[in-house]
């Protein structure tokens, strides 16, 4: 393998070896991949299950937007094969759930039925739900919540609303009073990718997700 042409010393040289090494096995990876992309038969490409079994090598969805914005930041050759790998990573989310960037949020009834929002800074949350004409249908306060990435669970919010897609916020109060920035996200599992002039869109159910919103695959 790559990754076994460095060992690693002894004493406390160690951890900077093993890192050395690491960052080998992903760049070689990374220019071995490419290489196999651009040199290709064009009559009969890599499939998609290929490709994902590759892609599969990375830990996450985010190594792989890091991945398609080096390549897009290079040569146009490189640009199109980044457009082709970043179809390829929406093919590979098919059946998968994945945490994006939004604001929508599906009412079943459950108790479980939950949000995820990522806080700049400790505060006072309260969440509210909002219908498809705008009006607000749903709120609760949520107590103090930490900073970072945070799941909150619909519970009164919810109470009495029918089943079906709808739009939240949250609105934080720091210590001091001031408003804390929040990012809200939508948890949903793809059913089928949409390709557009703006790149690979995830479809679930009657959303559409851009693919660069997506955070992590859960």
């Amino acid at each position: 393998m790559i990754t076994d042409v460095l060992t690693p010393s002894t004493g406390n040289t160690t951890a900077t070896a093993e890192q050395a090494r690491d960052q080998l096995g992903k760049d070689e990876f990374l220019k071995l991949f490419v290489a196999q992309l651009r040199n290709q038969d064009p009559l009969n490409p890599m499939n998609a299950d290929q490709l994902a079994a590759q892609l599969a090598q990375f830990s996450s969805v985010e190594q792989l937007i890091q991945l398609n914005e080096t390549m897009a930041g290079q040569s146009e050759t490189n640009k199109a094969i980044a457009l082709a790998l970043n179809g390829n990573t929406a093919l590979a989310t098919i059946g998968k759930t994945v945490l994006a960037t939004g604001d929508q949020v599906q009412v079943t009834g459950d108790a479980s039925d939950a949000v995820t929002v990522s806080l700049e800074g400790p505060g006072q949350v309260t969440l509210r739900i909002f219908d498809a004409a705008g009006n607000e249908v749903g709120s609760r306060d949520v107590g103090v919540l930490n900073a970072g990435r945070n799941e909150i669970a619909l519970g009164d919010a919810a109470s009495g609303l029918a089943p079906g897609q709808y739009r939240y916020e949250v609105e934080v109060t720091g210590p001091t009073g001031d408003s804390v920035g929040a990012t809200t996200f939508v948890k949903v599992r793809v059913d089928g990718v949409r390709y557009g002039p703006e790149g690979p869109v995830l479809l679930a159910g009657t959303l559409e997700i851009p693919l660069s919103n997506v955070a992590e695959i859960v």
